[in-house]
């Protein structure tokens, strides 16, 4: 599942920024 989050994940963040949500996910995703 790692690299199917990372496909999408570059792009998304890019558009977020810094969202707390997004940040949560990150905390949860590499934990």
């Amino acid at each position: 599942m790692e690299s199917t989050i990372i496909e999408w994940e570059a792009p998304d963040f890019e558009e977020i920024g810094c969202a707390p949500e997004v940040t949560m996910y990150i905390a949860r995703s590499e934990a």
